[in-house]
């Protein structure tokens, strides 16, 4: 029985990234060696391990074959024969077909280090062409890679072309697609993501209602780099940023299209949450300035600030990004600093001090929204003032 670290860690370690999850494969070995030596299996499609100690995954060398459709349709072979150089030759890319034995050594069948060094995604084999979610994957490796300079081989994208012409991509899991785009989201470069299934012919069936923000994707570029400054210097957490680049990629779109882009994908509450708020409130929240006191407490009381004033918050965020690329030498900032000011008034108004004046029923809502208008006046007189 051999092990050998495979994939992603060792593109990386040749990259000098950090690396967050090691693979392994192992050869030679049979699924109940493995599980009488204490591995935990854990695979339900194929057999992968967790190490008894190091819980990192090790699965069995293994070829496929296409059976049917989509992500999941292949059929696998783990036998004992199977050699590394066959459990490489069905991975995607040359550069994730590497493998490291357990003294450093690099065994590279596929000349991964040279398109490495070349900073080129190119295929291993045509069978590339029979899983769909490939696609999707290497659209998410250039929003990863593509500050390293890499580009994808032509003939690579030619067969890419040919599985978004086809309808495999329609074969795949909703669930997985979002993650994969969940994750491309968070990327360095997310706009990338959106050009290579551009290029690909690959934005339907997940993405072609968003068709209006894809073909000019690559300007809103200058949205998602403030949108990562602003997560490191406010530390709003990845949940958050998930949230405000989802909305940015929406906002180019007529709303119909965005409410049925929102079905079509598994969108977290919070993600949803934040499109529409975005999409509702985007006209009025980039002209906050020309709103009245009235104006501005409709707009705090649609967006529910008085129990949930964190959603307005995170909408003005998106807008905030968004102007970066839309709405050049914008004073939002600013403006939204007396928006912000606002919600605090507003909270800072105790319907228990309404309720001692002796108010009762609807008369109780009526006042609280005359004080709450009140301090909403006073900022307005302030600043003109």
């Amino acid at each position: 029985m051999q092990t050998y670290l495979v994939g992603g860690a060792v593109r990386d370690n040749l990259l000098q990234r950090p690396i967050k999850d090691r693979d392994y494969v192992v050869v030679g070995a049979s699924a109940n060696e493995l599980v009488a030596l204490g591995y935990i299996p854990v695979g339900k499609d194929f057999p992968v391990f967790l190490h008894p100690k190091t819980r990192e995954e090790y699965a069995l060398a293994r070829v496929e074959r296409k059976i049917a459709k989509g992500y999941g349709g292949f059929s696998f072979c783990t036998d004992k024969t199977v050699t590394l150089e066959e459990d490489l030759s069905r991975r995607d890319l040359t550069i994730n077909a590497m493998a490291m034995d357990e003294q450093g050594t690099i065994i590279d069948p596929y000349h991964g280090q040279d398109d490495l060094a070349q900073r080129v995604f190119r295929h291993v084999s045509d069978a590339f062409i029979e899983d769909p979610l490939r696609v999707i994957r290497i659209a998410r490796f250039m929003a990863r890679y593509k500050e390293y300079g890499f580009t994808i081989a032509p003939e690579t994208l030619a067969l890419m072309q040919r599985i978004g012409q086809s309808t495999e991509l329609a074969a795949l899991a909703a669930p997985r697609v979002w993650q994969e785009t969940a994750r491309a989201l968070l990327e360095t470069s997310p706009t990338e993501y959106f050009l290579v299934l551009v290029q690909a012919d690959a934005l339907s069936p997940w993405f072609i209602d968003l068709t209006a923000s894809m073909e000019q994707i690559d300007s809103l570029a200058p949205a998602f780099t403030y949108l990562q400054e602003l997560a490191q210097k406010t530390n709003m957490g990845e949940e958050n940023q998930l949230a405000i680049a989802s909305a940015l990629i929406t906002l180019d779109c007529p709303p119909e299209k965005v409410a049925k882009w929102c079905q079509v994908l598994p969108l977290p509450n919070h993600v949803h949450d934040c499109i529409v708020l975005a999409q509702s409130h985007i006209e009025t929240l980039l002209h906050i300035e020309q709103l009245d006191a009235q104006q501005i407490l409709l707009l705090l009381l649609h967006c529910d600030v008085q129990r949930r004033p964190q959603r307005l918050r995170l909408t003005m965020q998106v807008i905030l990004c968004y102007a970066q690329a839309r709405v050049p030498n914008n004073t939002l900032r600013t403006n939204f600093t007396l928006l912000e000011n606002a919600i605090t008034a507003m909270l800072a108004v105790n319907v228990k001090d309404i309720i001692a004046q002796g108010f009762t029923g609807i008369e109780i809502k009526t006042q609280l929204q005359a004080a709450q208008l009140a301090q909403i006046n006073a900022l307005l007189r302030a600043k003109s003032g």
